[in-house]
């Protein structure tokens, strides 16, 4: 993953499976605060416009098109879920995905750079209702 400089470029950006498949759309990265590195990418998922899932960041491609994961499409959509876009993760929440996707977590507190009230849904961004 890049540094800090290149996460603006991830907002909206479609997000990919490890082989290739849409997922959705990234709606925020949340960055460790000590070391100001990406840590998650909140995604909304495609045909699931409220359902926003967490996803670590390490390992991600970034290509014209999007990005692309190196997980499978069934560990994200399985993922513990967020109601909503947050732009603060919770540690509790951070070691619960830890443990599904597999990954250590940094100890945090993990910020996002997007405003709270707003998701992307449909390739634009909107203000959530």
């Amino acid at each position: 993953m890049e540094p800090l400089g290149l996460l603006p470029s991830l907002l909206g950006a479609r997000a990919y499976d490890e082989i290739g498949a849409r997922l959705g759309h990234v709606a925020d990265v949340l960055f460790e605060e000590r070391t100001q590195r990406p840590a998650w990418l909140l995604l909304v998922l495609l045909r699931a416009s409220d359902r926003f899932v967490l996803a670590p960041a390490d390992g991600v491609r970034h290509h014209p098109g999007g990005i692309d994961l190196p997980l499978p499409r069934a560990l994200v959509r399985t993922a513990p879920i967020a109601a909503g876009p947050p732009n603060e993760l919770a540690a509790d929440h951070a070691r619960a995905l830890a443990a599904h996707y597999g990954v250590r977590s940094s100890p945090g507190p993990w910020l996002g750079i997007v405003e709270p009230s707003l998701g992307l849904v449909d390739d634009r961004v909107r203000m959530a209702h």
